[in-house]
């Protein structure tokens, strides 16, 4: 039997790729998404069902909601927005996740609720384990910690059928490189104009990069592993990488790439608020759950991002 899949935030970064791989698994896909934020809709499978609504059009996100077997739950805010426009970002990632986990204890169907390492803060041991304690060190991180307990909530008390997935720093293709854009896309909007990469802080912090099409297949493994309901799981690489590092990957491919050889120093600004300082995934549980395992390197990933930018193909 064919499943059908709603994808909140399906025209966002993670959720256009989760929705064209969700197609390949033979899914029939709803994305939803208002568009406010993310890469568009322009890069979603014509086989993809697009249905243009906020997060708190009840009436809208019902019809759809009651015909699904399973809602993947990424409508959000990014952490950078947290800084100028906390109650923004506090209104959709929490009342919005509180909204869909409503509906869909409603309806029986099953949600697959798209947290966030940033709920760990910075790394008390490495590497992070689901048990790990949650210390947010921004408003975005609390309010993905806040939205993890709604869900958790619904489970406990009305019987949601749920699982909670922890993805770590995700990259590649389709990422936004606006006002909220994150490193990985600033560093190249600075290197792609002969300008020197910003890093803030020293460089020496720490993250799990992971490709996202590694992050869409351990979400769709959520889904597809009945052992997994009622879950909290890790996605990531398992691997990490010092910020300064994935500077000077990205400096290298773009050379490779383009030919450019003139050399590119850094530019350090102070820290960031509420920046972790240290990020490092446990993923033995997705390992031994469902099966996960990382395909791109960070290297490669890069690479792939990079042609992307440029127009070359992969």
């Amino acid at each position: 039997m064919i499943k059908t899949a709603v994808v909140t935030g399906g025209a966002g970064f993670i959720g256009s790729h989760l929705c064209n791989r969700l197609i390949a698994n033979k899914y029939k896909v709803i994305a939803y998404d208002d568009l406010s934020n993310g890469s568009g809709r322009k890069n979603l499978s014509k086989k993809v069902q697009f249905v243009k609504g906020n997060i708190f059009n009840i009436d809208k996100l019902k019809n759809i909601c009651k015909k699904s077997d399973v809602v993947f739950h990424l409508a959000v805010k990014p952490l950078t927005m947290s800084f100028d426009k906390p109650e923004e970002v506090v209104k959709i990632n929490d009342y919005g996740t509180y909204l869909v986990a409503k509906l869909c204890t409603e309806f029986n169907c099953k949600m697959i609720h798209i947290s966030s390492s940033e709920v760990y803060g910075t790394a008390l041991t490495i590497s992070m384990r689901e048990n790990h304690p949650l210390f947010p060190t921004t408003i975005y991180a609390g309010s993905k910690a806040a939205a993890e307990l709604y869900v958790r909530g619904f489970e406990k008390s009305e019987g949601l059928k749920m699982s909670i997935v922890r993805p770590f720093n995700s990259y590649g293709e389709f990422m936004r490189d606006d006002t909220y854009a994150a490193a990985i896309p600033n560093f190249f909007n600075r290197i792609s104009s002969n300008l020197p990469p910003i890093i803030h802080g020293n460089g020496n912090q720490t993250r799990d990069f992971t490709y996202v099409e590694d992050i869409c297949e351990g979400i769709i493994l959520t889904d597809q592993t009945k052992s997994a309901l009622g879950d909290t799981i890790n996605i990531g690489q398992g691997k990490e990488f010092r910020i300064k590092k994935i500077a000077e990957i990205l400096v290298k491919k773009y050379q490779e790439l383009t030919g450019h050889n003139s050399k590119i120093s850094f530019k350090f600004q102070k820290t960031r608020k509420g920046d972790v300082f240290r990020h490092r995934a446990n993923i033995s549980h997705a390992q031994k759950i469902l099966g996960y395992k990382p395909k791109i390197d960070l290297e490669d990933g890069i690479t792939r991002y990079l042609k992307w930018k440029l127009g070359l193909k992969n």
